[in-house]
């Protein structure tokens, strides 16, 4: 049964490959494949080498029409190999190609490590290592799709030795490949890692990235940016989300794939499909969507793909890739459920044959167990290749020795007879060389005899150059002290002309802007005065003072300084008398005050205020004179009035308990008590006597406080008293007469 399952899963795998290369013909395609694992001077890398052969082998069971495969290469090979594939890619329509092994970026370059690289410092990278930019360049020449994919950003064990010997602030050196954008249009790069990361080198047969290459890559008519979407998404399950594939550059519209669909292939897998459009969904752009439609063409997802293009939905970023999406939240479908496939998920990495075996015994007519039949047969061959391989190696160690032995053996007779002969040689040239010393002591002393002579012909010679020269200088001295004191008397000559010429023109120019300046002032002063005269002309009303004052710190005339002096003054005096003039003008009120204090009105101070006190003295007399007191205001025919008074006015008023007599307020006279009376009197005198001397330095203070008060007022009143008590108004002759006390 199994045996049958084999022949018919080689039959169909035949038939596909047949129809692939069938439908491949119309297009020329070419691959350059590179894997270096074997480096001389850092640990090797395991799988670069096997995924190199894997991938070479996928690419020519896909029907390439050239792979060209180089492994462990230094850099002479590395860059023959580049050269060689330029001239493949210029005339095929597309072009692939791989490189597994170590890379690092530098100062923002990138470059890719041969084998035999010996990166001491970062000085040695243009010289020891390829850049990947020559590597891409060098598929540019296809027509239709230019692909290069890049399993080469391990860690690098180059970047903690190299020495930072250029002194650049931005030379930094990381382990990881940085990010390349093509130059060129319809060319994709794929790294097995995002730019700036590492990518794992996996503890499998490949990495983790070839692996999902070498399943996903050539599928018939599959769009190559859905084939790497799905690479993104399997190495993102299998390394736990550490390592992202990805993608960079743009294709046109289409589908465009690595191996064209079969003629009549059967519909892909329903689950298939709608991995795909669910991919496609995510991406958003119409391109995306026409190439879903060109993988699945028709269906049921094809429908909503033409849906889709009929309305669009808003276009993702224009940075987004294929390989950038993130992981399928739904599992592949194409992955059993059943506990066969469960069971197989757990040994399909498996290398030992019994298990495989035990898988294939206990699920027979399981179709995985071809898979597991053809996976142990590839472990039996690749056992049997590691055997062939130590078996020749083993064959090729003896032949080595035997060689060596003998090319030993060899050497060894060889170097006695060199030896013989330089024995020979040396005793010769011994010989050849005493005689030669010989003839050059010989010869050196005539030499050293002649140099001898020579030097004392030429030192004599010299000599009487030496005089000769000597004596010149002495000559060229004296003409040109002679020269220098005839010029010193032309240069004093022309200076003493020169400095009177000067002195004749500066005193020219000095006496011209004399001249000007005067003739500035003159018409300042003109100008000025006019201006003067029209102020004068003002007078003071107006702002004719304002001007003047404006002008006195303008002015620039000297002579009129005298002239505004005498203007301000006048004017200022103008504007006093006009002030002065003024109703209840300060100068008004002193005189008005002055006369009401004469006149016995006022008892105040002379201040130029109308203050309550004079406004009350006023009113006295004006109510006296029969005038209205209201709204009273001094003026200059007030004062006037006031001033024909010769006697007082007002007349003196006394206090309660007082009398006028004469011009004097006295108080009244007690009337005399009898004897009970004033002896109550008395006792009431000594009680009040007695309280006022409890009442202590206070009282008196106050009591003399109080007497002092009084008799200032008393002789300010007597003061104020005309000599004559009568009066009359404008010279009237009615009498006025005092209140008695």
């Amino acid at each position: 049964m199994i045996k049958r399952l084999i022949s018919l899963a080689a039959l169909i795998g035949g038939a596909i490959v047949a129809m692939a290369s069938e439908a491949a013909w119309a297009e020329k395609r070419v691959a350059l494949i590179v894997g270096n694992s074997s480096y001389q001077t850092v640990p090797q890398l395991a799988n670069p080498s096997r995924d190199a052969n894997a991938v070479a082998r996928m690419f020519r069971e896909a029907g390439f029409d050239s792979v060209e495969v180089q492994i462990n290469v230094g850099n002479l090979e590395f860059k023959r190999a580049i050269r060689k594939f330029e001239t493949s890619a210029d005339q095929a329509d597309i072009a692939v190609v791989y490189y597994a092994g170590h890379g690092l970026e530098l100062a923002g370059t990138n470059y890719l490590i041969p084998i035999d690289a010996r990166l001491a410092s970062d000085r040695d990278a243009d010289d020891e290592a390829i850049l990947l930019e020559r590597l891409v360049s060098s598929a540019d020449g296809a027509k239709r799709l230019r692909l290069v994919i890049l399993d080469a950003c391990r860690d690098n064990p180059f970047v903690p030795t190299m020495r930072r010997e250029r002194k650049l602030a931005n030379r930094a050196v990381t382990s990881g490949l940085g990010r390349v954008e093509p130059t060129s249009t319809d060319t994709l790069i794929a790294y097995a890692a995002k730019a700036g990361s590492t990518a794992d080198d996996g503890d499998g047969r490949h990495s983790p990235f070839t692996a999902a290459v070498l399943k996903n890559l050539t599928v018939p008519g599959l769009d190559v940016r859905l084939a790497f979407g799905r690479v993104r998404d399997e190495v993102l399950k299998t390394t736990g989300n550490r390592q992202e594939p990805f993608v960079y550059g743009s294709l046109g519209g289409g589908n465009i794939s690595l191996v064209p669909a079969p003629a009549g292939a059967q519909d892909a897998p329903a689950s298939d499909v709608k991995a795909d459009y669910e991919l496609v969904q995510k991406i958003g752009s119409r391109r995306a969507w026409e190439v879903f439609l060109g993988t699945h063409p028709t269906g049921f997802y094809a429908d909503l793909a033409r849906a889709q293009l009929e309305n669009p939905s808003p276009a993702p970023p224009a940075n987004m890739t294929v390989a950038a999406l993130p992981p399928q939240g739904v599992p592949s479908s194409r992955e059993s459920s059943s506990k066969e496939a469960l069971e197989w998920d757990r040994l399909k990495d498996s290398t030992d044959p019994a298990a495989l075996q035990r898988f294939i015994k206990r699920y027979p007519d399981s179709p995985l167990s071809i898979t597991a039949q053809q996976r142990m047969d590839l472990l039996k061959k690749a056992a049997q290749e590691r055997e062939d391989q130590a078996r020749a190696a083993r064959e090729a160690a003896r032949k080595a020795a035997e060689e060596a032995l003998r090319q030993a053996e060899q050497r060894k007779a060889e170097l006695a007879a060199a030896k013989k002969r330089e024995e020979d040689e040396r005793r010769a040239r011994e010989a050849e060389a005493a005689e030669k010393a010989k003839a050059a002591a010989a010869e050196l002393a005539a030499a050293k005899k002649r140099e001898e002579e020579e030097r004392r012909a030429k030192a004599a010679e010299a000599e009487q150059k030496a005089r000769a020269v000597e004596a010149e200088r002495k000559a060229a001295e004296a003409r040109q002290k002679a020269d220098q004191a005839e010029r010193d008397k032309a240069a004093a000559e022309a200076a003493a002309l020169r400095a009177a010429s000067e002195k004749q023109a500066r005193e020219a120019e000095a006496a011209r802007k004399k001249a000007e300046m005067a003739a500035a002032r003159e018409a300042a002063c003109k100008s000025e005065q006019t201006k003067l005269e029209e102020i004068i002309a003002k007078s003071t009303e107006g702002s004719g003072l304002e001007d003047l004052k404006s002008f006195s710190r303008t002015v620039s005339c000297d002579r009129l300084g005298p002239l505004v002096v005498a203007s301000l003054d006048k004017f200022n005096a103008e504007v006093a008398k006009r002030a002065a003039a003024l109703p209840n003008s300060p100068e008004l009120l002193r005189a008005a005050q002055a006369q009401l204090i004469r006149l016995g009105c006022l008892t105040g101070k002379i201040d130029g205020t109308l203050n309550p006190t004079t406004r009350t003295a006023l009113g006295r007399y004006l109510s006296i004179e029969g005038q209205p007191a209201e709204n009273a205001s001094v003026t200059e025919g007030l004062v006037a009035e006031l001033a024909k008074h010769t006697t007082r006015v007002c007349p003196i008023e006394c206090r309660s308990g007082e009398t006028l007599k004469g011009e004097i307020c006295v108080a009244d006279e007690k009337p005399k008590a009898s004897p009970a009376v004033a002896a109550r009197t008395r006792n009431d005198e000594d009680d009040a006597r007695s309280r006022r001397k409890q009442g202590g330095r206070q009282s008196d203070r106050e009591q003399r406080a109080k007497t002092a008060q009084d008799a200032p007022r008393a002789r300010q009143q007597a003061v104020a008293r005309p000599s004559i008590v009568s009066g009359g108004r404008s010279g009237g002759g009615s009498a006025m007469i005092g209140v008695g006390f």
